[in-house]
Order: C-alpha cells, then sequence, then structure tokens
C-alpha cells in the first residue's frame, strides 16, 4: 500500500510539473505573436505605451527562457543521479551473481522502494549483525551500501545503549 502511495504521490508530482510547462510553454508562444504583433507596428514617438509593452514582453520572456533554463537543469542532475545509481546498482548486482560462494555474508542491496522507518530499522541490524560477526566498518558500509560514517554512528550508538542498560540494572554503590 505504502507502495502504491509513494506512485501515486510521484504521478501526481510529474503530472504538475507537465501541466507547469505546459502552461510556461504557452505564455512564451503568447507572448512571441504579441511581440511580432508589436514588431511589425511601427512605434511612434508619440505613442510610448507600445515601448512600454515591449520592454514588459521582453522581460516576460527572458524570465520564461530563465525558467526553461533552470527546468532542464534540474532534469539533467536528475538523470544523471539516476544514471549513476542504476550504474551503481547493476555492477553490484552483477559483481554478486558473479562472485564465487565463500563463507562471507553479502547483505542484500536495499530496495528503493523500501524507504519507510522499517527499512531503516532492518538497515541498522543487518549492521548490528554483521559487526557481531566481526566486519569490518569498511566491508559493513561497502556490502549495505551505507555510508562508513552512519555504520560507524550505529555501532556506537549500540554500544552506548548496551552500557547504559548495563549502568542502569548495576546498584550504585
Amino acid at each position: 500500500m505504502a507502495l502504491q502511495t509513494i506512485n501515486l504521490w510521484e504521478i501526481v508530482l510529474d503530472v504538475t510539473q507537465i501541466c507547469l510547462g505546459g502552461f510556461i510553454l504557452l505564455c512564451l508562444i503568447r507572448n512571441k505573436i504579441k511581440y511580432k504583433q508589436l514588431f511589425l507596428r511601427a512605434p511612434t514617438a508619440v505613442n510610448s505605451q507600445n515601448f512600454n509593452t515591449e520592454i514588459i514582453i521582453q522581460a516576460i520572456r527572458q524570465q520564461a527562457d530563465l525558467a526553461f533554463t533552470h527546468i532542464l537543469e534540474t532534469i539533467d542532475k536528475e538523470r544523471q543521479t539516476l544514471d549513476t545509481y542504476f550504474e551503481l546498482r547493476e555492477s553490484r548486482i552483477g559483481s554478486n551473481m558473479s562472485a564465487p560462494a565463500t563463507g562471507r555474508v553479502v547483505a542484500q542491496i536495499p530496495n528503493v522502494e523500501t524507504t519507510d522507518r522499517n527499512s531503516a530499522d532492518m538497515i541498522y541490524s543487518e549492521i548490528e549483525s554483521l559487526a557481531g560477526q566481526g566486519m569490518s566498518l569498511e566491508d559493513i558500509s561497502e556490502d549495505l551500501n551505507v555510508p562508513k560514517g552512519e555504520v560507524e554512528l550505529v555501532l556506537k550508538l549500540k554500544r552506548l545503549s548496551a552500557e547504559s542498560a548495563k549502568n542502569k540494572n548495576t546498584p550504585p554503590a
């Protein structure tokens, strides 16, 4: 159900972006037509209103161009991020499939759709279990595709929690 909700909101956002892009495109077309109409008319010295309208149209066109440029840059950044992610994921999946079976436990790469709190708890418990098996921080970080600092933080919090529980159970002297 959570997966469907996430997909629904992604679709809603995509449709909103497409509608806004269409609206901007319509404004550009309208402004281009009006600009051509103003350009065809010869401006007179007496009629300064046409000059002001032309300036406003030019300013609107520049703003629309800037908006489109920003949208294109954002799309390119997101595309690069997704390409990098998929390449990394494909290389991890390919290396896990081609790697010979060893005594070392290899954790599954977390799925993109499982971004709720339970997936974080699963990753943290997996970190703790791999650390309990004697794996180093670097190996855990690499296997679970989690930053090294996050692995270190989870292990420190586990250690502090264990010490805190131990101190609670020990009566004061």
